[in-house]
């Protein structure tokens, strides 16, 4: 059991014929003090309780303790900060409202609210029981959502509830002493000492953080999602221009380097729904806790607990997609500066290892690829990407179409109209000797200088070279 340490203040509190019924005075309104024992540094740790195994999945399953309405894991963290002691009355839901426990066969409330009381024996292994006192049936109750008070009756038997209600009863009292400390009492034969519970204050700041921590994903998700959008939105209208126009031309690899764009376009747009459904859920969730006002309200709690629940499980989830929109498909986003300029030096058009007359042509390749398409890259970036994937990468194409786009400063996507695809084997090629001055688009098959150096590329038709084209056909005509 926890050690506890005790504030005790005395609060004073309005009672009138229109109290609650803990709080009811027969006659005239008036003020009484009564002592607050607090314990206000336990607020949210984690709770020590040893619980019969299975029982809080009892709970869980049953999903009717307090509101019962929501899912929720009960006995694990420190919801309440004090408690004072407010009646002794006979409790109709110590006797009708115990859907768990040695009481079950009674229960009544199923029909009208669904709730239940929570019964410290039904739920806390023998051997971990302690002797009752008031102290240990709040610090046992305090950790159960939904419930604003607890009872004791016939000094040990302690329970859980949302609400009391007084019943027709004899004229006995609350004379009990408390089996863990005869210096208070705990309860009568027939009735039971109700406590009143006091909610942690730091419910609503942890609302608070979280709400805002909801908010600050949902702004970066849709940033980097509308950005991937634009990316793939290139990607796509350069799959299909370049598609059909290589394919016209029987350039069959370089037409299949295309339809990859296509695809893995249509890949990225389904990354960008996700990201704009992940935000939305967290923007739904941060509403909602901004919603909620009254944190003394044990109902309004147990919905703010949810409510971080939830946010917890979407910021995790929309952190992992925020992930995949920064992997390295999308250097072209905001934020990418990873442009080694000049990497492209340490890489020749693969004609440099065929026949140099036509190394200034343009070229296509195609081979075993290694990652995805790559968009919005210059030829600093495409090598750039290439060396991160060495040993794997020896060469990539890459392809221009029009002018670059231009940006104006570091916050928005860079060159669109640009792809690359990496390669750690070419396999077949095309290059072109009819194309002339400044051909639309520019495309450039590149080779690791390194990688082949002192070496060729030329077509072996006795297939002793291993990294040799397959086959290379030389176009006397442009795309």
């Amino acid at each position: 059991m926890a050690n506890l340490k005790l504030v005790t203040t005395t609060v004073f509190v309005v009672l009138s014929t229109s109290a609650w019924a803990g709080f009811l005075d027969a006659e005239h309104e008036h003020i009484v003090s009564m002592p607050m024992h607090q314990y206000k540094q336990d607020c949210g740790t984690k709770s020590q309780l040893r619980l019969i195994p299975g029982a809080a999945s009892l709970l869980q399953q049953n999903n009717v303790p307090g509101a019962g309405v929501d899912k929720f894991a009960p006995f694990e963290t420190v919801l309440k900060d004090g408690f004072l002691e407010v009646d002794c009355v006979k409790d109709y839901m110590y006797y009708r409202g115990d859907k768990f426990g040695d009481n079950k066969h009674d229960y009544k409330l199923g029909p009208v609210s669904n709730v239940s009381i929570v019964h410290y024996e039904a739920f806390v292994a023998k051997r971990d029981r302690v002797k009752m006192t008031q102290k240990v049936c709040f610090e046992f109750c305090r950790t159960v959502p939904n419930m604003g008070f607890f009872g004791i009756v016939n000094g040990r038997g302690c329970y859980c509830t949302p609400y009391f209600t007084p019943m027709e009863s004899d004229s006995s009292q609350c004379d009990a002493n408390c089996v863990g400390d005869n210096t208070l009492m705990c309860g009568g034969k027939s009735k039971s000492s109700i406590f009143a519970m006091h909610m942690c204050e730091s419910t609503g700041d942890d609302l608070s953080a979280r709400s805002d921590t909801a908010s600050d994903l949902k702004s970066s998700l849709n940033s980097k999602a509308n950005g991937v959008h634009k990316l793939s939105s290139a990607m796509q209208h350069m799959g299909v221009k370049l598609q059909k126009d290589f394919g016209a031309v029987g350039d069959s690899g370089a037409a299949g380097l295309m339809q990859d764009a296509k695809v893995f376009a249509g890949t990225l747009e389904h990354k960008v729904e996700a990201a704009h459904e992940a935000a939305g859920k967290l923007g739904g969730l941060s509403q909602d806790a901004r919603a909620l006002k009254d944190f003394s309200d044990p109902a309004v709690v147990t919905k703010a607990e949810r409510i971080m629940e939830g946010i917890d499980e979407a910021v995790a989830a929309g952190e992992a997609i925020l992930d995949e929109l920064d992997g390295p498909a999308y250097f072209a986003l905001p934020g990418f500066h990873k442009n080694k300029k000049g990497a492209a030096k340490q890489y020749y058009p693969v004609m440099y290892f065929v026949d140099k007359k036509f190394e200034g042509v343009p070229s296509t390749c195609s081979g075993d690829k290694v990652g995805e398409p790559l968009v919005g890259l210059d030829e600093d970036d495409c090598a750039a990407a290439c060396d991160a994937n060495l040993p794997g990468c020896v060469g990539f194409q890459y392809i221009q179409q029009g002018e670059p786009a231009t940006y104006h400063n570091k916050d928005e996507p860079r060159i669109k109209n640009q792809l690359c695809f990496l390669f750690s084997k070419f396999s077949t090629g095309f290059y072109y000797t009819g194309c002339g001055k400044n051909p639309n688009p520019a495309a450039v098959c590149y080779a690791k200088a390194s990688k082949f150096e002192g070496t060729t590329l030329k077509p072996d038709p006795s297939g002793k070279c291993a990294q040799c084209f397959k086959k290379l056909t030389k176009a006397n005509r442009c795309y």
